[in-house]
C-alpha cells in the first residue's frame, strides 16, 4: 500500500488542490487575513488549520508544489533561456548601429529612435502579455510571444528600408519583452518565499546574459557576415528555443495545474513530457482508482474549460503603479534604467572616439557590464536568502519551505531592502567615477573597470527588488512586472533618446554626475519602502479580505 501511494497522489488530494487553487487568488489571500484577526496566533508559529497567504496552498498539509527540486530547476532553466532574448535583441543591435548609420545615410541621432521604440514597446508589450499569462496560462504566453519574435526577426533580416526597421523592431520588441515578466510568474508558481531568491538569482544571471553576450555576438556577425546575419542567427535561436519550449515545459500557472499535478482541460495546454509522463502513472492505477480518477479529472475538466482565454487587459499593470508600495520600488528601478541606458548607448560612439576601437572591440566592452551582472544575480539571491533566514530568527518567524510562509505580519521589506541600500550607494559612486574616468580619457582598463562594478550592484539592487516586488504580489506577479517593466523601458527609451543632448550640453562628466545625483536622491524611494512598506503592504491585503467577505455574504463568491 505504501508503494502504490507514492507513486501517485491520492483522489482527496487532487480534489483539495484543485478546489483550492481555481479559486480566486486574491480570495485565498482574505481567507488568511480575516482568519487570522478572528483568531489570532502566536507571532512564532504558523497556524495549521487556516490558509496562510497567496504564496501557500492553505488548508492542507500538501507541499506547495508537487514538482521535485530537479523539476524546479529544469523549470526555472526553460523560463530563465526564454528571458535571455529580450536583452540580446537590444544589445546584439548596438555594434550594428554605425553600419546602419552608413548603409541608411542617417545620422546617430536618427538611429538612436530604433533604440528609444524598441525600449517603448519593451515597456509596453508586457502590460498586455503579463495579463495575459496571469489570465490564461504560461505555455499559450510563451508560445505567442516567440511566435511574434521569430516572425520580426525574419521580416528584420530581409528588410530594406529605415521606417520597415523601426516598424519591425517595435514587433521584435514586443514578442520577446514578456518573457521576463512571464519568467518571475513561473517561478512564482513553483516556489516558496523562503527560497525564492535562490531560484531568482539564476534568472537574474541569465537575464543578464543577453548584454554581455549580445554586443560580442552581433560586433562578429556584422564585421564577418554583414548586419543582416544578426537577425538570421536570431531567427534560428528563437524557432529553436520555441520547438524545445513546446515539447518540455510544462504549465505551472496554479490556477491552472493547482501545484502541479492537477492536468489541464486543454490537450493543447500539455507538453509532450507532461503527457508521457501522466499516460505512465494512469497505466500504474488499479481499475478502482482509474475510476475514483476519471470522475474527479471529470469535474477538474470541466472547471478549467470555463475558464476562457481572456483578452489581456494592460490596465492592470497601471492600477498596480498606483499602489505606494510597488510605485516606490518601480519608480527606483526605473530610474536604475535611466542610468543604465545613459551608460550604454553612449558607448559605442564614446569608445571608437576616444580609444580607436572597431565594432568587434566596441561589443568586447560590453562583456564587463554583462558579465558582472549574472555574477551578481548569483550572488545576491542566495544573500536575499540568507538575511530572509536572518529576519525570520530575530522575529521568532517558522520557515516552512514545503508550503510556504504567511508574510501578512512578516516584514518581508525590511528582508528585502536591507542589502539594497549598500549596493546602491555603490552605484551612485560608480556612475560619478564612470562619467570624469572618461572625461580626463584614462586608460581603457579604468572605465572597464567601473562598468564591471556598475553592472554587478545595478543587478543586485534589480534583483532584490523584482524579488521584493514578487513577495507582495505573490498572484499578480507577471502583471506587476510587467508594471515594473513598464516605466523601467519608459524610462530608459528618456535615456537613450536624451543622451547625445546630455553629452553635447553638459559634458561627459556632468552628464554622468547628473546621473549619480539622481541615483542618490532616489534611495529615499527605498528608505520610504523600508519604514512604511509593511503597513501599506497590509492596509491594502486587508482591503482586500474585506470585499471578499463582503461578495461571500451577497452568495457572489
Amino acid at each position: 500500500m505504501h508503494g502504490a501511494s507514492s507513486r501517485q497522489e491520492s483522489v482527496s488530494d487532487i480534489i483539495d488542490s484543485s478546489n483550492e487553487n481555481i479559486q480566486n487568488a486574491d480570495q485565498t489571500h482574505s481567507e488568511a487575513m480575516l482568519q487570522k484577526e478572528a483568531n489570532p496566533e502566536p507571532e512564532n508559529e504558523t497556524p495549521k488549520d487556516e490558509p496562510l497567504t497567496n504564496t501557500t496552498t492553505a488548508l492542507s498539509s500538501k507541499p506547495y508544489t508537487s514538482f521535485t527540486t530537479h523539476q524546479k530547476w529544469f523549470i526555472v532553466g526553460i523560463a530563465t533561456a526564454a528571458s535571455f532574448f529580450s536583452p540580446l535583441s537590444g544589445q546584439i543591435y548596438f555594434p550594428v548601429l554605425p553600419v546602419l548609420t552608413e548603409n541608411y545615410h542617417l545620422s546617430q541621432t536618427l538611429l538612436n529612435i530604433s533604440v528609444t521604440t524598441y525600449l517603448i514597446f519593451q515597456g509596453l508589450a508586457p502590460s498586455f502579455m503579463g495579463t495575459f499569462s496571469d489570465a490564461s496560462g504560461r505555455r499559450p504566453a510563451y508560445i505567442l510571444a516567440f511566435i511574434i519574435y521569430t516572425a520580426a526577426n525574419i521580416g528584420l533580416a530581409l528588410q530594406n528600408s529605415y521606417a520597415a526597421l523601426l516598424v519591425l523592431r517595435c514587433l521584435q520588441s514586443a514578442g520577446s519583452s514578456g518573457t521576463i515578466s512571464f519568467g518571475y510568474g513561473v517561478i512564482a508558481d513553483v516556489t516558496t518565499t523562503a527560497e525564492r531568491g535562490k531560484y531568482l538569482g539564476p534568472m537574474a544571471a541569465g537575464v543578464m546574459v543577453g548584454p554581455a553576450l549580445g554586443p560580442v555576438i552581433g560586433g562578429l556577425l556584422a564585421q564577418y557576415l554583414g548586419w543582416r546575419s544578426v537577425f538570421w542567427f536570431l531567427v534560428i535561436i528563437s524557432g529553436g528555443y520555441v520547438v524545445v519550449y513546446t515539447i518540455l515545459a510544462p504549465e505551472t500557472h496554479r490556477k491552472i495545474v493547482g501545484d502541479g499535478s492537477i492536468l489541464p482541460a486543454e490537450s493543447w495546454r500539455l507538453s509532450i513530457l507532461q503527457y508521457v509522463r501522466i499516460r505512465r502513472r494512469l497505466a500504474r492505477m488499479t481499475p478502482a482508482e482509474k475510476k475514483e480518477y476519471d470522475e474527479t479529472q471529470s469535474e477538474l475538466m470541466a472547471s478549467q474549460k470555463s475558464r476562457k482565454i481572456g483578452f489581456p487587459n494592460p490596465l492592470l499593470s497601471f492600477m498596480i503603479l498606483l499602489e505606494l508600495d510597488a510605485f516606490m520600488i518601480i519608480l527606483y528601478v526605473a530610474l536604475m534604467m535611466f542610468g543604465s541606458m545613459v551608460m550604454m548607448t553612449s558607448l559605442p560612439s564614446l569608445y571608437p572616439a576616444y580609444y580607436g576601437l572597431d565594432e568587434l572591440q566596441v561589443g568586447l566592452c560590453f562583456l564587463p557590464f554583462g558579465t558582472s551582472s549574472a555574477l551578481g544575480a548569483i550572488i545576491n539571491g542566495k544573500l536575499l536568502d540568507i538575511n530572509y533566514k536572518r529576519i525570520a530568527r530575530q522575529h521568532n518567524f517558522s520557515i516552512d519551505r514545503k508550503r510556504g510562509d504567511d508574510l501578512t505580519n512578516f516584514p518581508i521589506e525590511k528582508a528585502r531592502l536591507q542589502l539594497t541600500f549598500l549596493w546602491s550607494s555603490i552605484l551612485a559612486a560608480t556612475f560619478l567615477g564612470y562619467g570624469w574616468a572618461l572625461n580626463y580619457k584614462a586608460p581603457l582598463a579604468v572605465p572597464l573597470v567601473m562598468s564591471f562594478i556598475m553592472g554587478f550592484t545595478l543587478i543586485c539592487t534589480m534583483n532584490s527588488l523584482t524579488t521584493l516586488l514578487a513577495d507582495i504580489f505573490p498572484d499578480r506577479v507577471s502583471t506587476a512586472s510587467a508594471a515594473q517593466n513598464l516605466l523601467r523601458c519608459l524610462l530608459g527609451a528618456v535615456g537613450a533618446a536624451v543622451v547625445d543632448s546630455m553629452l553635447v550640453r553638459m559634458g561627459l562628466g556632468w552628464c554622468f554626475t547628473f546621473v549619480s545625483l539622481l541615483m542618490v536622491a532616489a534611495v529615499s524611494l527605498l528608505w520610504f519602502e523600508y519604514v512604511w512598506g509593511m503597513g501599506w503592504r497590509q492596509k491594502r491585503w486587508r482591503k482586500v479580505a474585506e470585499k471578499a467577505e463582503r461578495e461571500r455574504q451577497n452568495g457572489v463568491v
